[in-house]
């Protein structure tokens, strides 16, 4: 599920919060919402709670992301601001969060300091003995793009800003690439994925004045 927006500051209730790796894990607790902020472009997103956060912001680049637990009971705490770092702009963004959900939103655009925010679903149960698999298409704006796994589809064909359903594929390594209608786009190599455990590649745009597509992979708090 992608649920995109075009803001760039979150109306959450932090309860605590991680930064950094993507080995985060956030202990859940009854009527909170797990959130993971990813940073797919190169405008550096920062986001800050005064209270829980010392009144500092943490800064993502690029494949950087960080982990929020959002205690939905608390309503009257402050904000979480996420703030576009090439701009100054902050917008509100409120997405409807329940309990229980788990979600991994991701900062995405095209030319500098045009940032936009997709909302994905975490919840995924893949089959025994494997892996979730999916990809977010934050790279190509032109065309459509799908992902193989030893040079077979696993995936549908995913536009720009938006991710596909997760599948379930073996743990062990294997050539992962990204195709249009025509050829393959990238090659990311050989991957392996954590047994029982979801991952998103993210597809990005090449870095300024280079030409490959670029990647990294997430998993959920």
């Amino acid at each position: 599920m992608v649920r995109p927006s075009h803001g760039i500051v979150a109306a959450l209730a932090l309860m605590a919060a991680a930064c950094g790796s993507d080995n985060d894990n956030l202990v859940g607790i009854a009527g909170s919402a797990s959130v993971r902020l990813v940073n797919d472009t190169d405008t550096p997103v920062s986001f800050s709670n005064p209270v829980l956060l010392d009144s500092t912001s943490t800064t993502l680049v690029f494949g950087q992301s960080a982990c929020v637990l959002v205690d939905l009971s608390r309503t009257s705490v402050p904000q979480i601001t996420i703030t576009n770092g090439g701009t100054g702009a902050s917008v509100t963004l409120a997405p409807t969060l329940v309990a229980g959900d788990n979600l991994t939103v991701v900062a995405y655009g095209g030319a500098a300091g045009n940032v936009q925010l997709a909302t994905l679903d975490n919840h995924f149960v893949p089959v025994t003995s494997a892996a979730g698999l999916r990809f977010f298409n934050g790279a190509s704006i032109t065309a459509p793009l799908l992902m193989q796994r030893s040079g077979v589809a696993v995936t549908p064909f995913v536009g720009f800003g938006a991710a596909s359903g997760f599948v379930s594929v073996p743990i062990d390594s294997a050539q992962v690439s990204f195709a249009d209608a025509f050829q393959v786009v990238l090659d990311a190599g050989l991957m392996a994925f954590p047994l029982g455990q979801n991952s998103t590649v993210v597809l990005g745009p090449p870095a300024p004045e280079t030409v490959p597509l670029r990647f990294f992979t997430v998993q959920g708090c």
